[in-house]
């Protein structure tokens, strides 16, 4: 069994106690794509054809606080709640798949007011992997921290919601900023143009994606990665909020970064390059 490798829904229900015995011992994370796809190992944003939810991710907070946020966001409570081990996680089911890409361009558009509205993650995007219930969370497991079981609290599939449920959230993004402007940390270096300013948050939009794409040598991957941010001028605690929750960030936390943040800069000295240091707003 490989460290990253793609399977079917059916499979891993087969699987499941190879799967967790192999987790256990490589101290390994379980995850599935939000969003199916249409074969094996796609990744990217472009790759998604049908979406079927509406989710998020609220780190640090149990269920009782992410049920009053909700409910003081006027959002309805999820079909579906996962508590992840670090935090909890809520899909909203809809009544009808999104296959346009009209559809799935308003979907990514909105999720950023949506999150926004209760505090969830900075990262929406179609191609998004959660924790799979019923797995462990070895999230920094390699700097001291006890695996924690991802379990499902909710699950009431005939729970389906319209998309007009969000509308405040579409109306809010269609007035407002474009998605990445409000997803991912905005420029505020004076003198930036705001097309200067959302080509460069596209960049660092596109740089976090590739983190969400399974991979043979995931270090050197996170190197290369961690490297172009830097080069974009973003500043190292800026580039942490960004990778924490991705890839070996993930599970070998803040001692990991460290390491790769500084040997990347290293090579942009030896390289010659200078990075465009600039504020980030997050």
């Amino acid at each position: 069994m490989r460290a990253a490798q793609w399977l079917h829904r059916a499979d891993v229900i087969a699987m499941h106690a190879a799967l967790t015995a192999f987790a256990r011992r490589t101290r390994s994370n379980i995850h599935f794509g939000v969003n199916p796809r249409p074969k094996q190992g796609d990744a990217e944003e472009h790759a998604i054809k049908t979406v079927r939810c509406v989710w998020c991710d609220i780190d640090n907070v149990g269920l009782d606080e992410a049920r009053s946020r909700w409910t003081d966001a006027g959002i309805p409570q999820p079909s579906i709640v996962v508590s992840s081990g670090s935090g909890i996680h809520g899909y909203w089911l809809v009544e009808q798949d999104l296959h346009s890409p009209e559809d799935h361009s308003r979907l990514g558009a909105m999720l950023p007011c949506f999150y926004a509205s209760f505090g969830g993650d900075h990262v929406q995007n179609l191609s998004r992997i959660m924790r799979l219930p019923g797995t462990f969370n070895y999230k920094e497991a390699r700097n001291g921290r006890p695996p924690r079981t991802c379990t499902l609290c909710v699950c009431d599939p005939d729970v389906r919601y319209p998309l007009e449920a969000f509308s405040p959230w579409f109306e809010q993004a269609e007035r407002g900023p474009s998605r990445m402007d409000m997803s991912m940390p905005s420029v505020t270096k004076a003198g930036v143009s705001p097309g200067e300013a959302r080509s460069r948050n596209a960049d660092i939009a596109e740089l976090i994606g590739r983190l969400q794409i399974p991979s043979r040598d995931r270090s050197r991957r996170d190197f290369a990665v961690i490297c172009d941010l830097l080069r974009l001028g973003l500043a190292k605690e800026n580039i942490w909020q960004l990778v924490a929750g991705s890839s070996k960030f993930e599970s070998a936390g803040r001692p990991y970064f460290d390491l790769t943040i500084t040997n990347a800069e290293r090579r942009l000295c030896l390289d010659g390059t200078s990075a465009r240091r600039v504020r980030v707003s997050t």
